[in-house]
């Protein structure tokens, strides 16, 4: 290394040790001296200790320097750094170190190199910069970056003061309260994987907060993934965490500049922090500048034909409150600072032509980043139905939302109540006290899984002493008391919304449908109804009751002007539009209305959307309102689950009716109907013979668990399916060893007893090939010891030359071109286990647009389907990549205008639809 320069005997050559000293608090430069002199000499004791762990493991070094933030005196007599000298010299003597230099860099000497040295200044600027970040960055930065500071320093202040807030409006709260992000945030807890394999639970603010106190520059690149896709269900906070980071980083950059802040601005900064150690959270060590995007905006605006990247969509929000920005100035913005990019919502992008236009420009931003070599983290957020990790996992550590344990979700709501009822304690015990009572009945506390639904019942149970078991139930009653609270209100909305209760409901339910259908069309993610449209489905159902023009045509304006205020859970969305905040909300009515049909129309509609990822929620929703206000339906859903499961080769190839099964067993619907709890476990089941990813294993193993728990019919067909299958050595086997045994390890009970016992006989039988599989995903210590000592070989082959000796191309027009194209840059990862089988773990695949092109040509699906079956086991992944390109295609087509198309009772929302909109 060129160091020192200059010296006398030359640069250092050998082996050197860097030991970094790192004074919390300075207290003066007399006493911080003599703490770093200390520091030193306890540390040449320790490398002149035979004994020490350090000089057992390795050679004593040629060199030492020290690095610490001590201040050192240059005073050639009595100044710290002659003390250093002097006190090195003497202890390597004493101690007959062979050291051939030793030196130290103190406060004023790392200054001076990040004086002399701009790169490596710049590299980490944002964690050396001092106060008043982003105002001094001229002295920083050159050129067009070093500019920008001001402004966007005004920005993050301007975002800092507009994110402040939860609005209880986002969880459908009449009175659209507000109150203080900082004082109701919470941190939960998600899972990940470990580059090693292992699965762990952390904390996701701190994790990704400490994750971004790294350089995340493409130079710097480790082998962990530099960026972060956060998945969870429906109101399980993932907005309100990437909220959270957001004004984290705001704070973070603006806490040392309050002198230049507006009061309010000053207080919201001190506010924040104060509540961050609340909750156990310290601000990033990393100034990054954060942006956050709702990416079904985003998708709208391209699907409109603009041909828009990221950065341009930046500049564009950023320059609604802050003097014009260009992309240009943004990028070399990019290049010099560090960067959080919150891309939240990606589900909320239901179309999938849509949705391929808005990863391939977030891709094509990723290059951009690369190629400037920018500092960059991005947190995406999407639900699991439909999402096929197109946030890829070789660019995104993917971590999953864990449903709040009883203990957190109580604090939570303690903090929500005592915030809505500061004036009025005698009220906030009594919520927190029954509050308490639901969290020690199984099945309401296992409604309390997400914040959204503690919200809902915290609120409930302001007026009321206990509240429902169900999912479906908990939104009706919730909706029940809003309006209730809103008809016994004075005033002339009051007693309209009292007296048309029908009517009210009525257009809740369609709005909710209505938009729902639209939320699936490329170009309307952000789904809104305009005020004409809204005047049109009130007109058209008034009618239907009889009124006539004038007094229908009078009302239907009244109800309107109350909705573009707020009716309910209809709130204002842009201009003259309203909509839902919550989308959970958006579906629940949407529910309503498809089971407001008869009983045929309703069996029918359910069908349409069964397979659809966008229609999920709808349906389950729809589903519990049969459980709870339908009974004489229950019967008929069972049926149709079979109907669905047998609709055509694709649906037995993917089992659709199962995966509906899994999920209305996590929703509880037939808790308390147990004959048709087994039904539905009956189905659940099935798909133990199928490779799944991974969040799909989660539901499915959690809800086989909790089902087996409630009921021992339940538990002993579980049993009996898994002892069944792992003999075989199949795919059945290899997902219990996979899935199963990873998620039901260390559990009690008969179950669990039953699979272990299952587990350790075939697990590991006669060193088998699915114990390798089993061992590839789960035992990572096997596989970290049999990569290292080359018994088991990594190898990659194109995807395309698999599967091909499996798929008869004969029936397919041009099918060789067709399934090239469709398998276009696909690589399949194998290991090559000592037995000498190639076990397929691992392809990537992205592209859902693409993928549905392709797939609807005539006898693709068959042939991936007939060749998904003639794979043997060690292509386990294989089938499982091929049955995930089959469910894009199966979950992706839009289902929501041949739904409203298919039933009269929809005529009138069928007519909103522009005419040249396809089924």
């Amino acid at each position: 290394m060129r160091y020192p320069l200059p010296s006398p005997d030359g640069p250092w050559s050998g082996f050197g040790v860097l030991q970094s000293k790192f004074l919390q608090r300075p207290k003066g430069t007399n006493p911080d001296t003599k703490w770093f002199i200390g520091i030193v000499r306890a540390e040449l004791r320790q490398w002149a200790n035979a004994k020490s762990k350090r000089v057992r493991k390795g050679a004593l070094p040629d060199y030492l320097l020290f690095a610490t933030n001590v201040v050192l005196s240059p005073d050639p007599v009595t100044g710290g750094v002659d003390l250093f000298n002097r006190v090195v010299q003497d202890l390597v003597t004493e101690l007959e170190l062979d050291v051939k230099g030793c030196d130290v860099w103190h406060f004023d000497q790392i200054c001076r190199y990040l004086d002399l040295y701009p790169n490596v200044r710049q590299t980490y600027s944002a964690l050396i910069t001092p106060g008043d970040v982003l105002f001094r960055l001229q002295e920083l930065l050159q050129g067009t970056a070093s500019e920008l500071g001001g402004l966007l320093a005004n920005h993050s202040s301007k975002e800092l003061a507009t994110d402040q807030w939860v609005k209880l409006g986002q969880a459908g709260e009449a009175d659209n309260e507000r109150l203080p992000l900082a004082e109701l945030a919470i941190d939960p807890i998600a899972s990940y994987a470990d580059p090693d394999g292992s699965h762990e639970k952390v904390s996701t603010v701190r994790h990704i907060l400490l994750h971004g106190d790294s350089i995340l520059r493409p130079s710097r690149q480790t082998e962990t993934p530099p960026y972060v896709a956060l998945i969870g269900g429906p109101g399980q906070g993932k907005s309100t965490v990437s909220q959270i980071l957001c004004q984290a980083y705001r704070v973070a950059l603006l806490k040392e500049a309050t002198d230049r802040l507006d009061v309010d601005t000053a207080d919201i900064v001190q506010t924040f922090n104060d509540e961050m150690r609340r909750i156990g959270l310290t601000l990033p060590a990393a100034r990054r500048w954060p942006i956050r995007i709702n990416l079904s905006e985003y998708a709208d605006a391209v699907a409109r034909g603009e041909s828009i990247s990221l950065l341009r969509y930046f500049a564009d929000q950023i320059s609604r409150r802050t003097p014009d920005i260009t992309p240009n100035q943004l990028r070399s913005w990019l290049k010099a600072w560090p960067w959080l990019v919150v891309l939240d919502g990606l589900d909320e992008v239901a179309s999938p032509q849509a949705r391929d236009a808005v990863m391939e420009r977030v891709n094509d931003f990723i290059i951009d980043a690369r190629s400037v070599d920018a500092d960059l983290l991005i947190v995406a957020t999407s639900r699991p139905q439909g999402y096929r990790e197109e946030f890829s996992p070789r660019r995104y550590v993917h971590m999953r939302l864990e449903p709040l344990d009883t203990t957190y979700a109580v604090s939570y709501a303690k903090q929500l109540t005592q915030l809505r009822h500061s004036g009025d304690p005698d009220t906030a015990e009594r919520v927190l006290e029954r509050l308490a009572e639901a969290a020690e009945d199984e099945l309401t506390a296992r409604l309390m899984a997400t914040p959204l639904q503690v919200t809902i019942m915290a609120i409930l149970l302001e007026r009321r002493q206990r509240v429902p078991q169900q999912r479906y139930r908990l939104f009706s009653d919730y909706y029940q008391t809003i309006y209730n609270r809103e008809a016994s209100k004075t005033g002339p909305v009051a007693k309209l919304i009292d007296d048309y209760r029908t009517t009210i409901n009525h257009l809740h339910e369609r709005v909710g449908l209505f938009l729902q259908v639209q939320a699936e069309r490329a170009g309307d993610s952000d789904a809104v109804l305009s005020k004409d449209q809204l005047s049109q489905i009130t007109i058209r159902y008034l009618q239907d009751e009889g009124y006539d023009d004038t007094l229908g045509d009078a009302l239907a304006a009244r109800i309107v002007d109350a909705a573009m205020r707020r009716l309910i859970l209809l709130v204002p969305r842009k201009q003259e539009c309203v909509g839902f905040d919550v989308r959970s909300l958006q579906e629940f009515m949407a529910a309503r209305a498809i089971v407001a049909a008869d009983a045929d129309q309703t069996s029918g509609l359910l069908k349409t959307i069964a397979t659809s990822a966008h229609w999920r929620n709808t349906w389950l929703l729809a589903a519990g309102c049969i459980f709870h206000e339908r009974p004489y339906f229950r019967d008929r859903l069972v049926t149709l689950l079979d109907e669905i499961q047998a609709a055509d080769e694709l649906s037995l190839f993917l089992k659709p009716a199962s995966s509906l099964a899994v999920d209305l067993l996590g929703d509880d619907v037939a808790a308390q109907a147990p004959r048709f709890l087994r039904s539905f476990t009956k189905h659940a089941v099935e798909l133990l013979d199928e490779p799944m990813e991974e969040f799909e294993g989660y539901e499915f193993s959690d809800a086989l668990w909790s089902v087996a728990e409630a009921d021992n019919a339940s538990r002993a067909a579980i049993e009996q399916a898994i002892l069944k299958t792992l003999p075989s050595g199949g795919h059945g086997a290899v997902n219990a060893l996979s899935f199963l045994k990873m998620h039901w390890d260390g559990q009690e009970g008969k179950l669990a007893y039953a699979v272990k016992r299952g587990l350790d006989k075939y697990g590991r039988a006669d060193g088998g090939l699915v114990s390798y599989i089993g061992c590839t995903l789960l035992d990572h210590q096997f596989l970290i010891s049999g990569l290292n000592d080359k018994t088991i070989k990594l190898a990659y082959s194109s995807f395309w030359e698999v599967v091909e000796p499996f798929i008869d191309v004969s029936e397919i027009p041009n099918g060789r071109e067709i399934l090239n194209r469709l398998f276009s840059g696909v690589n399949v990862g194998f290991f090559i286990t000592p037995t000498g089988h190639e076990v397929a773990v691992s392809a990537n695949y992205d592209g859902d647009g693409q993928r549905i092109e392709e797939m609807a040509r005539p006898g693709v699906s068959d042939a991936l389907i007939a060749a998904a079956e003639d794979l043997p086991v060690e292509l386990w992944m294989v089938r499982y990549q091929l049955r995930r390109v089959c469910q894009s295609f199966h979950e992706r087509r839009p289902a929501g205008v041949a739904l409203l198309r298919s039933a009269s009772e929809y005529g009138e929302l069928a007519s909103l639809l522009p005419e040249d909109v396809p089924d």
